[in-house]
């Protein structure tokens, strides 16, 4: 696999989701809805650091975030 990707994917973190969600003006009910993902994974996503449910994002689910993003990165550039 690609180094660069490698470490493109390495990067990803909760931050990152929520900064490129206020970059897109993406709220947490588009995610359920665009990406099938549930409400309370997101809402333990996003949790506190000090919260202990609080989960991290596998490689698999940074590489969904990664190319959700992506796409809308390029989405902005086609259109007008």
């Amino acid at each position: 696999m690609d180094n660069f990707f490698l470490r493109e994917i390495e990067s990803i973190t909760d931050d990152w989701v929520i900064f490129q969600m206020k970059k897109h003006n993406i709220k947490r009910k588009d995610l359920t809805q665009e990406l099938g993902l549930d409400k309370s994974y997101l809402s333990l996503l996003f949790a506190k650091a000090d919260n202990p449910r609080k989960i991290h994002l596998t490689k698999a689910m940074k590489g969904l975030f990664y190319y959700y993003f992506r796409t809308k990165d390029l989405e902005n550039k086609i259109t007008p």
